[in-house]
């Protein structure tokens, strides 16, 4: 039973992964290899006539900080094995961002923080409080 609940978890968080690596692939931000790990990973990745609809994908992704940040928190923790993540995932998650519209140094900047956040314990709660602001439209742009 408990792989039924395991297939119906966080699906809309893996759906809009899923959504980011098809645009991040479409934009050539990840390659193949990249790819395979994740689906390896997270278990749910699909390429399959997706790259004509890229615009109508991207419109759907989260809008909000938190939403935002609820996706990047369950990217981080589910590539994360016993509290580490690896340099090879770090730069994954922080390139799949960038499709979110963060600049390279903030989603390398959210990566590495909700890394240590969540080696340390602290909810996506706690974490959002602390790193949220990454994921904020600039003020002075």
């Amino acid at each position: 039973m408990g792989w039924i609940n395991t297939l119906f978890t966080n699906r809309s968080e893996k759906e809009h992964i899923n959504k980011l690596v098809i645009i991040a692939h479409y934009e050539h931000i990840i390659d193949q290899e990249d790819i395979l790990l994740l689906k390896q990973e997270i278990g749910y990745i699909s390429l399959e006539n997706k790259m004509v609809e890229v615009d109508k994908i991207r419109k759907n992704l989260p809008k909000t900080a938190r939403e935002r940040f609820n996706l990047v928190f369950f990217l981080v923790n589910s590539l994360m094995a016993n509290g580490a993540l690896s340099d090879r995932k770090e730069g994954i998650v922080a390139r799949l961002l960038q499709v979110l519209d963060l600049s390279k140094e903030k989603a390398k900047e959210l990566t590495s923080f909700l890394k240590l956040n969540i080696r340390n314990g602290l909810s996506m709660e706690d974490s959002f409080s602390r790193l949220g602001y990454l994921l904020e439209p600039s003020v002075y742009a």
